[in-house]
Order: structure tokens, then C-alpha cells, then sequence
């Protein structure tokens, strides 16, 4: 099936693979963009084919206004997806808040009827049910104090958040996913039947084991958790662990 250009802005694919018999769709953390998993498209077996979302505001799409409601975002990228998630058996993995967005996507999916992914892989992302009220905002803060929220949060280094390429090329992106987590409603729902990875790190300052392992709540199927070395943004330093225990999850399945 021919889709067209538009909904391709939306789903990459660096590296097409007509005969995988797995879609991975990867969804990025605050303020990244599809290029964290240009590597994953080199990288992973054949088997896989990689597909990065990418999201109006940043990288590719600069020039396109952004999305700041997390509803709005979901329905937008959840009509973007269906006809990729028609096509062959699929998975979601999403790192930070990309992994709360790919768990209301599946939960998302099931409310239409649709496909259903065939793993979920939700790496440094806190289990929502179990935090209580809403957010803490971060979207009105200047730049500064944003920034050093920032470093206390995720324990990203303060030099790297002042540079000025951090400033000019990622920080617009980084306020306008503030936004959209800031908006962001966990509504109760009975849990899937998805198998659910759970990825966290040790000294993750954001995301706590006990968050991190809550996700069991959240499935009736197969519930793997595992720890990593680092802090939340273990996604490149541990990425070759990363790709073992995904692949390790899948087999039951892709045997």
C-alpha cells in the first residue's frame, strides 16, 4: 500500500526493509528528534526495520509549527501511523516521555479497534499511574532557570544545556515538549495484552525503580524488567545492551 508523502514526515524509515518481519517504531525523548535512532536503522538485524518518528518542530521539520497539547499530538500522530501499523507485525519502543506517548498510542489503538503492537519497550519512562497529581511545570520558566531544572531533573551536565548549539537547535524543542507533557492526563484503562519491557537505569534521578518496574500494572501479558548502568539518558551509552534485551524479549515471539 502507496502512503502518502505527508504521513512520511511523520514516519522515517533510513533504512527500508521489504522483507522484516518487525516495524519498530522508536519515539524519541524531550527534546530529540528521529536522528537518536539513526544508528538503530544500521545496527539492528535485518529482521527489523527501523522507523523513527519525528515530530513538526525540530530537525526535518524545523519550519512546521509545533504541537504543545499532548491530546491534539496523540490523535495527529496516532492517524499518521495507522497505515504503517496495518502493514506487518509492529513494535513501539519510546525513551522518557517518548514512552508514555508510545503506551497511549497502543491504548490508543485498542480504543479504535486497531492493530495491536507486538512489544512494548518503555525505556526511562515512569509508569504514570503511580505519580500523583499533575506534572511539575517547567514550560514558564526563563531560560536559565529551565535549564537548571533540566539538570537537577535528568542530570544532563549544565555546560551542555548553555552551549549555544544546545540553545539554537534544541532548546525550542525541549520548551515545546515541556508543554505537551505539562499536558499531558493519565486516564485509568484496563491493562493491555501486550507484552511491556521495562527499561531503567540505576542513577536515573527522574525515573525510580519502583517507577520504572510499576509498568507491570499495565499488562495481563509478559512483564520484563530491566536496569542499566547511568542516568537518564542511558539510551546512547547502553545502547548495545539495549539492543540484546530487546531482542531477548522478542524471540518469544519471532522465533
Amino acid at each position: 500500500m502507496l502512503v502518502p508523502p505527508v504521513y512520511r514526515r511523520w514516519v522515517t524509515c533510513p533504512e527500508p526493509r521489504p522483507q522484516a518481519k518487525l516495524r519498530l517504531f522508536c519515539f524519541h525523548f524531550a527534546g530529540g528528534d528521529a536522528s537518536v535512532f539513526r544508528l538503530w536503522a544500521r545496527q539492528l538485524p535485518a529482521s527489523i526495520e527501523v522507523c523513527p518518528i519525528e515530530l513538526p518542530g525540530r530537525a526535518t521539520r524545523r519550519t512546521e509549527p509545533p504541537i504543545t497539547r499532548f491530546p491534539e499530538l496523540l490523535d495527529k500522530l496516532a492517524g499518521m501511523m495507522l497505515p504503517f501499523v496495518k502493514q506487518m507485525p509492529f513494535a513501539f519502543f519510546g525513551h522518557s516521555f517518548g514512552g508514555v506517548t508510545a503506551f497511549e498510542l497502543a491504548r490508543w489503538l485498542r480504543r479504535q479497534g486497531g492493530p495491536l503492537p507486538a512489544h512494548l519497550f518503555l525505556s526511562a519512562s515512569p509508569a504514570m499511574h503511580i505519580r500523583q497529581g499533575p506534572p511539575a511545570r517547567l514550560s514558564h520558566l526563563p531560560d536559565k532557570e529551565f535549564l537548571k531544572e533540566v539538570a537537577t531533573r535528568f542530570g544532563t551536565p549544565l555546560e551542555v544545556l548553555y552551549s549555544e548549539d544546545f540553545r539554537l537547535g534544541v532548546l525550542p524543542a525541549l520548551r515545546t515538549d515541556a508543554l505537551v507533557g505539562e499536558s499531558y492526563q493519565y486516564a485509568p484503562e484496563p491493562p493491555l495484552d501486550v507484552p511491556i519491557s521495562s527499561f531503567g537505569a540505576w542513577q536515573d534521578p527522574e525515573v525510580s525503580h519502583e517507577e520504572a518496574n510499576s509498568w507491570r500494572l499495565q499488562t495481563t501479558a509478559r512483564f520484563q524488567l530491566r536496569m542499566f548502568q547511568g542516568s537518564h539518558l542511558f539510551l546512547s551509552t547502553e545502547r548495545p545492551r539495549i539492543y540484546k534485551a530487546m531482542l531477548e524479549d522478542l524471540a518469544p515471539q519471532f522465533q
